[in-house]
């Protein structure tokens, strides 16, 4: 074949892979404006009649909670399905984004002639003492202190404090709350924790009743961090972030304002997916903060995906990001998803995203029931920026765990590092203590390639059968995982006591706080001489994977 400059750096099946990328994303476009113009009422009858003619797609035969939580349009309305409490907070990023954030501050409780008294759901109570781990209602300091809990802990409240002053400052032998982080993975939102059908299934809500400060993040962009103090969504600036400002900005922020606001000296990280590669970017690059977390539990650990199952897709995740931004433009990607989502019967749509996953990642999505599916769909899709999506593209060209190229190719297939060099994320640095839990037939996972860029694990749990959406909605969670991640939370999480070392951190850091909440930087010579006094000792090991 004869050589063509720049035009044959492309394969005649690359150049047909990107133009029927092109030709099916303008049929989609069309088909969904001729949608838009159909009346609402026309649409709900056929999605009535569907259901009428096919009774078995409906769930709420199959689980009372199903169509409730299916319906539920936001996180206030599937905790109160739960019959749990909530809390939003909102932090304000030093980049001036508005991050809400929820909060579950303690166990199911009911309301009787006797008072406030506790009622955790029977397979949860079951599941705690199967495994050896007491009720957070059963143990002295949570009763003690449950007294003295004011009533806004009971309800739905917005907790706004721009500012972020610590607003707690706890005295020696105070009892707090051992406080879990738990963050979503790309394009999603705090919702993907709380819908599993059994109580058992969803990890917010085990902690919860195991006695922790449970807290649920949220990225910059989706629905319930849509906001910045002085750009608007509809501004193309508004949408220019990559993971950098993930681990630059929301993460550390974060993490800050929930320690001010518990008054704990450190929480345990749970992350999902790209949740995880958050954590290992931000501890990487941010050492202060490798004092404030003290585990990281990482599920369906991604950092650099080996690639995609379809040549197509596969041809355009390796193309320039011109490209990319030419199909997607450059605010949001995918919110035909979220079109579809609306249109479409739970149990037509589930079928759609199974089919999906299966086209692009080769997963069979066997571990999920068909109504557990109908629901946690729902919830799966949130906003996010074409940029994080295009960062993605980049580690997956590279191979490499790297920061956001700011130097794009012109053409498609050229690489650009010639030129320069892309910081490399230092992951080999991170001094928190990392657990890490992955599906065997995960294909997004590359554990090899992981745990050679890190120092040694705590440990390296396999869960045979398992593919990466399973760490939130499988069936086997409560068997296979869980009592893992309360093992280890028993060894690595803050007791709850607070140490005179502790009192004396937490009380320099507030005085040490400036106006937007971030914290001056403390002599590290006196850090180190104030972690002499811990009684806490980590134990860290290079085991090999564990099954589960």
């Amino acid at each position: 074949m004869v050589h063509i400059p720049i035009i044959s750096r492309l394969s005649l099946t690359d150049y047909r892979s990107i133009i029927l990328t092109f030709v099916i994303l303008g049929i989609e476009t069309c088909f969904r404006m001729v949608v838009y113009l159909i009346p609402s009422f026309i649409l709900d009858a056929q999605i009535a009649l569907i259901e009428k003619v096919f009774p078995w797609i409906v769930t709420n035969h199959l689980s009372a909670k199903a169509p409730l939580l299916e319906n539920a349009a936001n996180v206030q309305e599937m905790l109160r399905v739960w019959q749990y409490p909530v809390q939003e907070h909102l932090v304000r990023t030093q980049d001036n984004y508005l991050l809400g954030i929820h909060r579950i501050t303690h166990g199911r409780e009911q309301v009787s002639s006797e008072g406030v008294t506790p009622n955790p759901p029977n397979s949860i109570v079951n599941f705690l003492r199967e495994h050896g781990i007491p009720l957070a209602a059963e143990t002295e300091e949570i009763y003690l202190n449950g007294n003295k809990r004011d009533r806004r802990y009971q309800e739905e409240d917005l907790e706004v404090d721009l500012g972020r002053t610590m607003r707690k400052n706890p005295k020696e032998g105070e009892y707090i709350k051992p406080v879990v982080l738990l963050y979503h993975g790309f394009m999603m939102c705090s919702e993907v924790w709380l819908c599993n059908l059994d109580e058992e299934r969803n990890l917010a809500f085990v902690l919860a009743e195991a006695g922790y400060d449970v807290w649920l993040g949220n990225a910059r962009g989706n629905k319930y961090s849509l906001k910045h103090i002085f750009l608007k969504p509809h501004e193309n600036k508004f949408w220019e972030f990559s993971m950098d400002e993930l681990a630059l900005f929301d993460m550390p922020d974060t993490v800050d304002y929930i320690l001010g606001r518990t008054g704990a000296p450190s929480l345990v990280y749970i992350g999902f997916s790209q949740g995880t590669a958050q954590a290992f970017a931000s501890l990487s690059i941010n050492p202060a903060l490798n004092d404030k977390i003290s585990l990281f539990i990482a599920l369906a650990p991604a950092t650099t995906p080996p690639g995609l199952e379809s040549g197509i897709v596969d041809a355009v995740v390796k193309a320039a990001p011109n490209v990319i931004y030419l199909l997607l433009g450059r605010k949001t990607p995918l919110t035909a998803a979220l079109f579809w989502q609306n249109l479409l019967h739970p149990t037509t749509y589930a079928t759609v995203i199974d089919t999906a996953v299966w086209f692009l990642f080769g997963w069979n999505s066997r571990s999920m029931s068909r109504v557990q599916k109908a629901v946690s769909y729902q919830h799966l899709y949130s906003f996010t920026s074409v940029r994080i999506l295009v960062h993605w593209f980049q580690i997956i060209r590279t191979q490499v765990f790297q920061m956001y190229d700011d130097v794009q190719p012109r053409v498609p297939y050229l690489s650009s590092t010639r030129s320069h060099c892309p910081h490399p994320f230092p992951t080999n640095q991170i001094t928190t203590p990392i657990a890490i839990f992955y599906g065997a037939n995960d294909t997004l996972v590359d554990i090899k390639g992981l745990t050679s860029d890190l120092p040694d694990l705590v440990g390296v749990w396999e869960v045979p059968g398992y593919e990466h959406l399973d760490f939130l909605w499988a069936d086997g969670l409560e068997k296979h995982v869980y009592p893992h991640i309360l093992s280890l939370l028993e060894k690595h999480s803050f007791n709850g006591h607070i140490s005179g070392a502790d009192a004396k951190k937490l009380s320099l850091k507030q005085s040490a706080s400036n106006g937007l909440g971030t914290y001056l930087s403390v002599n590290r010579t006196l850090d180190r001489e104030l972690e002499r006094n811990d009684d806490d000792v980590w134990e860290r090991n290079g085991d090999g994977a564990q099954r589960c």
